[in-house]
């Protein structure tokens, strides 16, 4: 468990210090008790600490890595549970790594009506897919996914399926699909046609 942050869409005064915020409040962490803020990532940010894929990770702010020293951390420590709302803005990194996450409880809001908001992350490389393959319900909150000139698949996604019957945010689901390039086909890799990404394994169930 983990305390989550209550930022919105302010820009810090320090890159690097607020990488480092990041990663200390989020590494390991399964349930995080407030909110899920992810902004201001540079495109060479390395967001494993989201996700620790194997017994080990760098040791004391290598964000842009720096061949520092690995320090032993237990596997499979990622976020399954969001108790507030998710936001993810302002980034340039192309991937966050949120394979795990499974609900987003909404005891808090973004702009008092979103639970998950993805807002403004272009640039180079940008964001190019959400990849939350787990996420099956959210219980208080809409969606709002805007300005993401890079990201693929998020309107293709059944996000009335994800948001729980007794959420009176139905309304609330705003999904811009407006891009700069072209993406995958989504029915050649789901039958269904909602995708998280362009794995197989990407598929929404």
């Amino acid at each position: 468990v983990c305390t989550g942050t209550d930022m919105k869409l302010l820009r810090p005064s320090s890159l690097e210090s607020h990488y480092e915020t990041l990663r200390h409040l989020y590494q390991g962490c399964q349930v995080v008790q407030g909110n899920l803020e992810l902004t201001h990532l540079p495109a060479g940010a390395d967001t494993t600490f989201l996700k620790v894929r194997s017994g080990k990770t760098p040791r004391g702010g290598e964000g842009l890595g720096s061949g520092q020293p690995l320090t032993p951390v237990p596997p499979s420590q990622d976020i399954k549970e969001v108790q507030g709302y998710v936001l993810i803005a302002e980034n340039r990194v192309s991937g966050l790594e949120l394979q795990s996450l499974r609900i987003i409880r909404g005891t808090q809001l973004f702009q008092d009506r979103y639970a998950l908001a993805v807002v403004d992350n272009g640039g180079a490389p940008g964001l190019r897919q959400l990849g939350m393959r787990h996420l099956t319900e959210i219980l208080k909150g809409g969606v709002r996914i805007e300005g993401n000139p890079e990201l693929c698949f998020q309107e293709t996604i059944a996000w009335e399926d994800i948001l729980h019957r007794h959420n009176e945010f139905h309304d609330k689901i705003q999904v811009d699909a407006t891009r700069t390039r072209s993406c995958p086909d989504c029915r050649a890799l789901c039958a269904e046609g909602h995708c998280w990404g362009e794995g197989k394994q990407d598929c929404q169930t």
